[in-house]
């Protein structure tokens, strides 16, 4: 269920270390996939979405995770 009607756009960031550059993967919307499906179906489509943009690259895939998970000061870094 889409419910604010937005396009879903997958992307997925992979940071070269030896060129010093970030390389963001663009897909094609997912709109047509899961216009009219249910939440599980999109649930799974969104999921094999994300093993096709991961997969080239899964060393990228935690470093993702922690750079957009945000903590409070005084809590602990879960990536020491």
């Amino acid at each position: 269920m889409n419910i604010s009607q937005a396009m879903i756009i997958p992307l997925f960031p992979v940071y070269d270390e030896k060129k010093h550059l970030l390389t963001i993967e663009i897909r094609p919307p997912m709109d047509a996939c899961i216009a009219s499906a249910d939440n599980k179906t999109i649930a799974r489509q969104m999921n094999k979405t994300v093993e096709i943009l991961v997969g080239p690259h899964p060393e990228q895939y935690v470093w993702v995770l922690k750079l957009l998970k945000t903590r409070k000061s005084n809590e602990a870094d879960p990536y020491p």
